[in-house]
């Protein structure tokens, strides 16, 4: 099943015209999708528009309509990310592996300019791949003149969005004015150059990525929804190589690591060669930490708050964590130490039920051999625990009080004798990737 990202402007509508033309002899399954954005008073015109074209030519239609909330990005940025998780939303009901996408060689030839004058590394010259699953541009290497020419020969309208006329965008500017200025002034097929730019460079990054996947079994670890880089060997290779493999990670967590500029790159090499301590906030939600032994990669939201109760020895899934905890009693509490990620409590002692949860603002505990009891906050500072995990740390209570703060430290109250009865044993156990 092919999904066709239908907006009702000349190029989307001259893809679903093609792909409906091709459809019966190469034996694909057709639907269409249109999304509404609500940014103009007449959008409900361009749905309705594509609706009567899927129905001409009796195709299934499916409509999302999207809020599109800026929230520190650009207006196109943030319609940009709302539809492309609209149209995954409505391939998955469709049941469509792929969704087509009108892309020409003029919107490949305004991106690579736009990324280039804004200083993009060798990455973003490769710009937009004719696939990139579930992605899909059949009209990447067409002009969009020569579709507006085949449109009219048959007849067929489309729908023109005045919002493209405005110079606000920086794609409208280089659409308007700059490409129209390079093919005057410099290379009258500069579309056809810039796109062999970015095809060529398109080439180079499918080889780097390679290399990338290979470094990255050496030198990056998932913790949860993060990645680690070790800071030693990342530090070690040439900087080329730093620079791809930051790159790779960075897409790794958002998914967009093509679109970071050179110079967030850049600012994420200065914080690999500076002290512990130190963070970073990058575009798409990024957010680096410079850690003892590693470099840190996450987005930026907060953890999820964690409260849960258990009855009795369980399981429990911290998917934000990439781990499992599984509580269990034993005979025994051979191997027990006071810190790591395994704690053993004294089982009659425990006041059931066991409450799992996030540390709370200015609460106290504790630690097993402390003379007394400190700030949390103030205890995790001094193991010198990374800030990325003490916002993930896993407190574990019942009604007396704390009794494990996961991985770092038992409480005092958790001091075993050797003569206990049976012991409650806590492992964090990694989730399988």
């Amino acid at each position: 099943m092919v999904l066709a990202a239908v907006s009702g402007g000349a190029d989307s509508v001259a893809l679903l015209r093609l792909l409906h033309q091709a459809a019966p002899g190469r034996g694909w399954r057709l639907s269409v999708a249109h999304v509404d954005h609500g940014l103009r008073p007449d959008s409900e015109d361009d749905a309705a528009f594509v609706a009567g074209l899927a129905a001409e030519m009796g195709l299934s239609f499916h409509l999302r309509r999207v809020r599109v909330q800026a929230r520190g990005r650009s207006l196109e940025e943030a319609a940009r990310e709302a539809r492309r998780a609209a149209l995954l939303n409505m391939a998955a009901e469709a049941g469509a592996g792929t969704i087509a996408l009108g892309h020409t060689a003029d919107d490949q030839a305004e991106t690579v300019l736009a990324r280039l004058l804004c200083g993009t590394g060798p990455s973003g010259l490769a710009a937009m791949r004719p696939w990139d699953a579930p992605w899909w541009r059949p009209l990447l290497g067409l002009r969009r003149e020569a579709l507006r020419r085949w449109l009219r020969a048959l007849g067929q309208d489309w729908r023109e969005d005045p919002s493209n006329q405005q110079m606000g965008p920086l794609r409208n500017r280089v659409r308007q004015r700059l490409l129209p200025l390079a093919q005057e002034l410099v290379n009258p097929r500069a579309v056809e150059a810039l796109s062999r730019l970015a095809a060529l460079a398109a080439d180079e990054e499918e080889m780097w990525e390679q290399w990338c996947q290979r470094a990255a079994g050496a030198l990056m670890q998932r913790e949860g929804t993060s990645l680690v880089l070790a800071a030693g060997g990342l530090a070690a290779l040439p900087f080329p190589r730093q620079r791809r493999l930051l790159r790779f990670a960075a897409g790794q967590i958002t998914g967009q690591g093509q679109h970071l500029l050179a110079r967030h790159v850049e600012q994420l090499r200065e914080l690999l060669a500076g002290p512990p301590g130190r963070s970073l906030s990058l575009p798409a939600g990024l957010r680096a930490w410079r850690e003892q032994d590693g470099l840190r990669l996450d987005r930026g939201d907060p953890p999820p708050r964690l409260r849960l109760s258990l009855q009795g020895p369980a399981t429990v899934s911290l998917p934000h964590l990439g781990k499992r905890l599984a509580v269990e009693l034993c005979s025994t509490a051979e191997g027990r130490r006071g810190r790591g990620p395994q704690a053993w409590l004294p089982a009659q002692e425990v006041a059931w039920p066991l409450i799992l949860r996030s540390p709370l603002p200015g609460e106290r505990f504790h630690p097993l051999g402390a003379p007394g009891s400190k700030r949390l906050s103030r205890f995790l500072i001094d193991r010198k625990v990374p800030p990325w995990w003490r916002a993930r740390t896993l407190v574990v209570a019942d009604r007396k009080g704390l009794w494990w703060v996961g991985p770092w430290a038992v409480a005092e109250r958790a001091r075993l004798k050797g003569h206990e009865g049976a012991y409650l044993r806590l492992s964090f156990v990694d989730t399988p990737l």
